[in-house]
């Protein structure tokens, strides 16, 4: 069956500001945007105004997003290039996640131009998620791999709605 290549994913990550720890914690786990709106809760958003819009628009805040890597993830960057002193943490989001109902796979930022977005089955199935590049190690500055290495690092596993604290595994209290 293609859902054991997801034994292969040792963990996923959901990076945040440490200003929204407290928050994370008193709820018991993610939440998303949409959600946190929902429910009148204030929060440290990583997007600028354009970016919170497009997820709106293209339903993308009802979903928690995570990413596969746990450092320099390109859309980190765009947030400390936007605000400097944003001071983001990596929440270590337990792979079991994966096996939840309704999980779904994005071949990159959900709301950009080409971007696929299956369920987390059908990635499997159509090994959408390039292990080798993620998690075995290959020459990044080479001009072949250069391009696949980041095209997987924007790629993003979307939970609706929550997450609750029991897949978060490491959790820092700021």
């Amino acid at each position: 069956m293609s859902l054991n290549l997801l034994t292969r994913i040792p963990c996923l990550y959901h990076f945040t500001d440490r200003v929204n720890l407290q928050k994370i914690k008193e709820l018991n786990g993610l939440y998303s945007a949409a959600k946190l709106r929902e429910m009148d809760i204030s929060f440290q958003p990583g997007g600028d105004q354009s970016s919170i819009s497009l997820d709106i628009s293209f339903g993308m805040d009802e979903f928690v997003h995570l990413c596969f890597i746990s450092k320099d993830h390109p859309m980190e960057m765009n947030i400390k290039s936007r605000n400097p002193q944003s001071d983001l943490v990596y929440l270590h989001i337990d792979r079991e996640i994966l096996y939840e109902p309704e999980i779904k796979f994005a071949t990159g930022v959900g709301y950009a131009k080409g971007v696929e977005i299956v369920s987390i089955d059908e990635a499997c199935e159509r090994r959408m998620i390039d292990y080798d590049v993620l998690y075995t190690y290959m020459p990044w500055g080479d001009p072949m791999v250069k391009p696949r290495r980041r095209a997987a690092e924007l790629c993003e596993v979307l939970i609706p709605d929550h997450v609750p604290m029991r897949f978060i595994k490491k959790f820092s209290n700021g």
